[in-house]
């Protein structure tokens, strides 16, 4: 009875809502719909999730995996409390590596002509060329919309 019911929990533990993908007790959603981040980040929370933290090189290889055809997604990482210190969204500080930042990023670019004065403050994960590379962008610019990746525990 008891290898019965450990089964019956580990079955409910790897169970995830049609649509999302199980891996390592989380539940993920690759939306192929692009938003901007704060969209992304209210239409996981909808589902009973968040934008995805990662937390592994193993993670970060899982999601790359799944992302395929997807230049750009965002992530639960942000720098819109304080400038330049990026932080996920449950209040974990960024450790590099192996978070690359692509290129001269995060840079803050405030657009042509300073036309965006807030500057960037989201990140988005950016797949183009294999290079698997971070990159800060505008939050709430609708000329800026990227694809979401939602994660949440597991049993949902």
């Amino acid at each position: 009875h008891l290898i019965c019911t450990t089964s019956a929990l580990m079955a409910k533990a790897n169970h995830c809502a049609e649509g999302w993908k199980f891996y390592s007790g989380k539940c993920y959603y690759f939306s192929t719909y692009k938003k901007t981040w704060t969209a992304s980040r209210d239409a996981c929370v909808a589902e009973g999730a968040d934008l995805v933290i990662i937390t592994s090189t193993e993670e970060q290889d899982f999601l790359k995996s799944q992302c395929l055809g997807i230049e750009h997604y965002w992530i639960g990482l942000t720098d819109a409390v304080k400038e330049g210190v990026w932080r996920w969204l449950d209040g974990t500080k960024l450790n590099e590596p192996p978070w690359y930042w692509t290129g001269n990023e995060p840079d803050n670019w405030k657009g042509y002509l300073n036309m965006y004065p807030e500057g960037e403050h989201c990140a988005v994960m950016q797949l183009g060329s294999n290079t698997y590379r971070l990159q800060d962008a505008f939050c709430d610019i609708f000329a800026y919309v990227a694809s979401y990746v939602c994660e949440a525990k597991a049993g949902m």
